[in-house]
């Protein structure tokens, strides 16, 4: 199926922070096996373009796995974990892994992104951000922004692949607002200098908050059409939210988020 712009500079975020991404059809047939899974997998597009994903990628899969992921992407929601997947030849790795289905313009699962890498924990939190600036550069040239100020040494528990499957995934919601050449902002800082800290927020002194907002005063909301979201973002990030072991919240202008909370537990 053909991809949405939106869609396609998400991939190449993805792209630019080594994440291995492979869509398939409804049916599991492999579509699209990026460069970055070629190098994680060990094999070449052309030879597993048009195979069906299970005969390539994953070790042994429960029926139970399989079908909870199946039917959390036949709802329109995405699955995310950690499971494991082989390399060419049979060598077996542990893998975080989101799967995001793809809608028809009839609103119907027509497909999935796959978006994995090599599981790696606990996760350098300014190191990982000051990769997703540069990376967002690249897809976005001057409109994204960082205000990070955070220990050097500040960690969070998650895999390092699953932090940047989300980060990447909350940059969706502002797809209209970076289309229109507009800007968004990330700041990272310690939970205690949240505007939430004077909620009486438990974990404040012992957390991270990460706020990402538009910087456009009126842009035009456009509906994504590959990647199905919700009117309620945070339900559909919320495998992923699990998965970092986090809390999300959003805030809304009258049509769209105008900004999104995440708090992450330090090490």
């Amino acid at each position: 199926m053909k991809l949405d712009r939106t869609t396609q500079q998400y991939l190449r975020l993805l792209e630019a922070l080594h994440q291995a991404v492979i869509a398939t059809d409804a049916e599991g047939v492999i579509t699209l096996w990026s460069p970055i899974a070629e190098k994680l997998y060990g094999w070449p597009a052309d030879e597993v373009i048009g195979r069906n994903v299970l005969d390539i990628t994953p070790m042994e899969l429960s029926r139970s796995e399989g079908a909870e992921i199946m039917q959390a992407l036949a709802r329109g929601e995405l699955w995310s974990g950690a499971f494991s997947v082989r390399k060419r030849g049979g060598k077996a790795f542990v893998a975080s892994v989101t799967d995001v289905p793809l809608l028809s313009d009839t609103g119907q699962v027509a497909g999935v992104i796959g978006v994995s890498a090599a599981s790696r924990a606990p996760t350098a939190v300014r190191s990982l951000l000051k990769r997703f600036a540069s990376a967002s550069e690249k897809v976005w040239p001057k409109q994204v922004t960082f205000d990070v100020a955070l220990p050097r040494n500040a960690r969070v528990a998650a895999t390092e692949p699953h932090m940047i499957q989300l980060l990447s995934l909350l940059m969706l919601l502002y797809g209209d607002s970076l289309e229109g050449g507009a800007g968004v902002s990330i700041r990272a800082v310690n939970a205690e200098n949240s505007p939430f800290a004077d909620f009486g927020l438990a974990f404040a002194s012992s957390a991270l908050y990460i706020r990402i907002d538009r910087r456009d005063s009126q842009t035009t909301y456009s509906v994504l059409r590959s990647l199905p979201f919700s009117a309620e973002p945070t339900k559909y990030a919320s495998a992923l939210v699990r998965m970092v072991g986090g809390m999300l919240m959003a805030s809304t202008a009258p049509d769209r988020p105008s900004a999104m909370h995440l708090f992450l537990p330090i090490e």
